[in-house]
C-alpha cells in the first residue's frame, strides 16, 4: 500500500550524508519544504477501497450453485477473466463445497455464499497463480455526454454489474467533465475533481453516436416523392453489377467519423489510457491494466527497486512523482533513500520488480530514462520532465 513518506524524507535527510557542494542553507530550504508536504500531501492509500471478494451472489446450495459461485470468486480474487475456465484451478472449483464458511444475504435479499479467503488464496498460490491485492483503486466513473434517459439507467446497471464481477469498486457520478464547448476539462482539472470526491481515478466514457432519424415524408405539394428527402442526393445511387446479390439496407448508419463503440478513457495520476468496445470495456480494460498479469506467481511476486528521479527541483515536482509512483499498477509500499542535488532515491515494493517499473516509467512522458539498472548498480535512473 502506498503512503506519504514525506517525513521519512525528513529523517533520511537527517541521518545521510549530504554532498559536501550543498551548503547549510540550501539543506535547511530542502528539509522545511519537505516538512511542509508532510502537512499538505495526502496519502494516496487513501483511495483504496477493500472489496469483499470471496462474498458472492450464489443460485442456490447445490454443487454446481457453489462451483459457478467458486468461478466468480476466482474471477474477482486474480482480477483475472481467464480465472473461470482456467484448469489449474479445476479441483478448487470441483471442490467449492469445502471452502464454505457460512451463508448470508445480500442488500436485496439475495442469497450469498461466504468462502474461506484464507484457505482459497492458500489453494491459488499453490497452483502458482497470483492475488490480486482486495485493496483496490476508487474509480469514479463519469458517462459523458450522457446517454438517453431511456438507456442511462440499463447503461449504469450494466457498469456496476461488470464492476463488481471483476472486484473493481467504482460510483457512477454526473460530474461536470467538459467545458461549455462540450470538450473534455484538462488532465489535471479531472484528477484532481476525482481526488476531491475521494477516489484514485476517473473513468469517463462516451456512449456510441446515435443513428439519425429516418428523413420524414415531404410535406404534399414541395415536388418531392413521398418519403424522399427534400434534399437532392449529391450522387446518383450505386448501380448494381450484373449477376451481384442484392446489398442488404443499412438501418440510419451512424454519420461517417462519428464512433460506432462506447470510447472510455482512464485517468490517473501516472497515465492516461484509452478504450473503444462495448459498454463494459472501459471497466475490464481497467482492471486488466490494475490486476496481476496472467502467468506464474512467481514473475507477479513483490520485489524491492531502487528508482533515482533527477529533475526534481520543487515541492510541486516532489508531490507530482510521488502521485505518479504511488499510482502505478503494482506499487505497495516506498520510502526515500537519500536526496541529493536535484534528484530522490526512492526505495519502492513493487509487483514484478525492476521490471514493472521501468516498463512503466519508460513509457511515460513524464520520465526519460537516464540509465537502466544494469548500468547503475542495479538502480535505475530517470530524469522528471514536468508539464
Amino acid at each position: 500500500m502506498w503512503y506519504c513518506t514525506f517525513c521519512a524524507m525528513h529523517g533520511a535527510i537527517q541521518t545521510l550524508p549530504m554532498p559536501r557542494r550543498h551548503t547549510t542553507a540550501k539543506t535547511l530550504v530542502r528539509e522545511a519544504l519537505l516538512l511542509a508536504a508532510c502537512a499538505v500531501l495526502p496519502a494516496a492509500a487513501w483511495a483504496a477501497r477493500p472489496v469483499p471478494v470471496f462474498q458472492v451472489d450464489v443460485a442456490g446450495q447445490s454443487v454446481p450453485a457453489l462451483q459457478q459461485a467458486m468461478r466468480a470468486a476466482l474471477v474477482r480474487a486474480t482480477g483475472r477473466r481467464e480465472s473461470a475456465t482456467d484448469p489449474v484451478f479445476a479441483g478448487l472449483i470441483t471442490d467449492a463445497p469445502k471452502y464454505v464458511q457460512s451463508y448470508d444475504r445480500g442488500p436485496q435479499g439475495e442469497l450469498q455464499v461466504l468462502f474461506d479467503g484464507v484457505a482459497v488464496d492458500k489453494a491459488i498460490a499453490a497452483v502458482d497463480r497470483s492475488v490480486w491485492d482486495p485493496n483496490r483503486p476508487f474509480t469514479l466513473v463519469v458517462l459523458y455526454p450522457p446517454p438517453d434517459q431511456d438507456d442511462q439507467a440499463a447503461d449504469e446497471a450494466g457498469l456496476e454489474q461488470a464492476a463488481e464481477e471483476r472486484g473493481l469498486p467504482i460510483s457512477i457520478v454526473p460530474l461536470p467533465v467538459a467545458d461549455e464547448s462540450g470538450n473534455l476539462l484538462p488532465r489535471e482539472a479531472l484528477l484532481e475533481m476525482a481526488h476531491r470526491y475521494g477516489a484514485e481515478q476517473l473513468l469517463v466514457g462516451s456512449p456510441p453516436a446515435a443513428a439519425p432519424a429516418p428523413a420524414a415524408a415531404s410535406p404534399p405539394g414541395s415536388g418531392a416523392p413521398a418519403g424522399s428527402s427534400a434534399v437532392p442526393a449529391t450522387a446518383p445511387p450505386a448501380v448494381a453489377q450484373p449477376g451481384a446479390a442484392p446489398s442488404a439496407p443499412t438501418a440510419n448508419p451512424a454519420p461517417p467519423g462519428l464512433p460506432t463503440a462506447w470510447q472510455w478513457k482512464l485517468y490517473t495520476d501516472f497515465t492516461t489510457d484509452s478504450w473503444s468496445g462495448p459498454l463494459t470495456a472501459g471497466i475490464d480494460d481497467t482492471v486488466d491494466s490494475l490486476a496481476p498479469p496472467v502467468g506464474a506467481a512467481a514473475a507477479n511476486a513483490p520485489g524491492q527497486t531502487e528508482v533515482e528521479i533527477e529533475g526534481v527541483s520543487s515541492l510541486a515536482d516532489y508531490a507530482n512523482i510521488e502521485l505518479m509512483l504511488g499510482a502505478v499498477p503494482g506499487v505497495r509500499a516506498a520510502n526515500v533513500r537519500q536526496v541529493s542535488g536535484d534528484s530522490v532515491l526512492f526505495d519502492l515494493t513493487v509487483r514484478g520488480g525492476a521490471a514493472t517499473i521501468d516498463r512503466a516509467l519508460a513509457s511515460s512522458p513524464s520520465f526519460a530514462r537516464v540509465a537502466p539498472a544494469t548500468q547503475a548498480g542495479g538502480t535505475l535512473v530517470y530524469r522528471y520532465r514536468p508539464g
